[in-house]
């Protein structure tokens, strides 16, 4: 059995995660009936992409190094990396000597003469980074030692230096 799950833009792992579980719960109850009644037919696992068949492969494991945003990338590769690591093991950078982990955020991508990696805000509203091509705006993070949170929560207490 085979089924396919969409998935957006702005979509975590740990929401992926999510829906698969619904998903896979499905299949394994067709999975069961199909087995009883004799009824599956086996097949290679494919992943189809415009007419071309891939076979899918076990992700390579995750290491620590693996988290480290590395601001020279694009922003869609940040933003990528992001979500791919969001909730766990989540996606860090630093903040002002103190570890900062991203679990949402949003792409921007429009010309930047900022140096990748540093960060601009209004102390209110925003903080983004900047990035090889524009900007990751930060949505959701964890300050080391502190709770999650949304941007909005993080800048109304958190004193720049």
């Amino acid at each position: 059995m085979q089924e396919s799950l969409p998935i957006g833009e702005k979509d975590t792992a740990g929401e992926i995660h999510d829906r698969m579980k619904e998903l896979g719960a499905k299949v394994l109850v067709e999975t069961v009936k199909g087995l009883a009644n004799q009824t599956l037919m086996e097949r290679p696992q494919l992943f189809f992409l415009e007419s071309i068949a891939f076979e899918i492969k076990h992700a390579p494991k995750i290491f620590t190094e693996t988290c480290h945003i590395d601001w020279s990338k694009t922003a869609e590769e940040v933003h990528n990396l992001i979500r791919g690591l969001s909730p766990y093991p989540g996606a860090f950078t630093h903040l002002q000597n103190k570890t900062l982990k991203i679990y949402r955020s949003e792409k921007e991508e429009e010309p930047t003469s900022m140096t990748p990696g540093e960060f601009e805000t209004d102390k209110k509203s925003f903080l983004r980074f900047a990035c090889a091509d524009g900007f990751i705006q930060v949505k959701e993070l964890q300050l080391e030692g502190k709770k999650r949170m949304t941007v909005n929560e993080f800048l109304r207490g958190y004193r720049f230096e």
